[in-house]
């Protein structure tokens, strides 16, 4: 398994059990009901990195009978309950404070105790976002966190950025509400902050889930790794034509399908070789690519796709 994961996990796990500790305090001091819901979701964030690393332990079993392909997938799973306690934990919860915070309004004490609280967390907050978007590999990071989003296969560090990154969103969302409360002396921007907050929680876990359902589904790898591979395979002198290429991620992997009509082989034997010659080429020169099924075809077959 990819260590970079597990690495922005880790960073998430202690800077959220510090940011949450403060946050309650804060809450607790001033009755802010933004600093409440940041609280909960910094709590939220914790359990979320307690499941993550679970679901990375169990990643690593070895294959076995019933799982001949391994256990890399086992980490969507444990991503998606993940995004669904983003949802309801952090989400759902925070609006509900807010809402509590709306209808019963009281006022905000001690204010400037919130605003330093927040302003500490949003210092905390940035620099384990900057943690882990440094985990993802520098090539990808190039092309954008927006690409790369969609492009991942690794569920686990889509979801630290994504919480780490709607973390620094709600401080920045509840710092303005509770900047409006001082400003205006009404509780009502204070309220409206915590579900601001849940707001941008339920948003990324309904991204993250729609990005991981497409994992477990079974999505291919980015059309650029398709065609380099397409590429590839068109230049073998061994293949006449490339019927059908599927590239699927699996975990941090590549399962890959192929059809190929192969030039005129002497013999079976000869046949069988020329096909671990292209795999074990092709593992060379695409490592993501662990499991390869190659299919031969004749030229009066093949002209469907898989």
């Amino acid at each position: 398994m990819n260590g970079a994961a597990p690495r922005a996990v880790y960073y998430a796990l202690v800077s959220n059990v510090a940011v949450a500790l403060c946050k309650y305090a804060a809450a607790a001091y001033t009755h802010s009901g933004s600093a409440l819901a940041e609280a909960i979701h910094s709590s939220a964030d914790c359990v979320n990195q307690f499941l993550l690393l679970i679901g990375n332990r169990a990643a690593r079993n070895r294959a076995d009978e019933q799982h001949p392909l391994g256990f890399g997938r086992e980490t969507h799973f444990y991503a998606l309950l993940v995004a669904l306690q983003i949802f309801l934990v952090g989400g759902v919860a925070s609006v509900a404070v807010g809402v509590v915070r709306l209808l019963h309004r009281s006022p905000l004490e001690h204010p400037y105790v919130v605003i330093v609280v927040l302003c500490v967390s949003g210092v905390i907050e940035g620099s384990a976002l900057k943690a882990s978007i440094g985990t993802i590999d520098g090539a990808r990071r190039k092309a954008g966190l927006w690409t790369w989003f969609r492009e991942t296969g690794q569920p686990q560090l889509l979801l630290v950025v994504g919480e780490d990154a709607a973390a620094l969103a709600g401080v920045v969302a509840s710092l303005l509400a509770v900047f409006l409360s001082v400003l205006t002396g009404s509780p009502v921007f204070d309220a409206c902050g915590g579900i601001a907050v849940g707001l941008i929680l339920m948003g990324t876990a309904v991204f993250s889930m729609r990005e991981i359902k497409s994992l477990i589904v079974g999505e291919a790898a980015h059309r650029h790794v398709r065609q380099a591979m397409d590429a590839w395979l068109a230049q073998r002198p061994e293949i006449r034509r490339v019927v059908s290429l599927i590239v699927l991620k699996w975990a941090d992997d590549l399962v890959v399908a192929i059809q190929a009509e192969l030039r005129p082989q002497d013999s079976a034997d000869d046949l069988v070789h020329t096909i671990d010659q292209i795999e074990n080429d092709l593992k060379r020169a695409f490592p993501p690519a662990r499991w390869i099924f190659f299919e031969p075809e004749l030229p009066e077959h093949g002209s469907h796709p898989l």
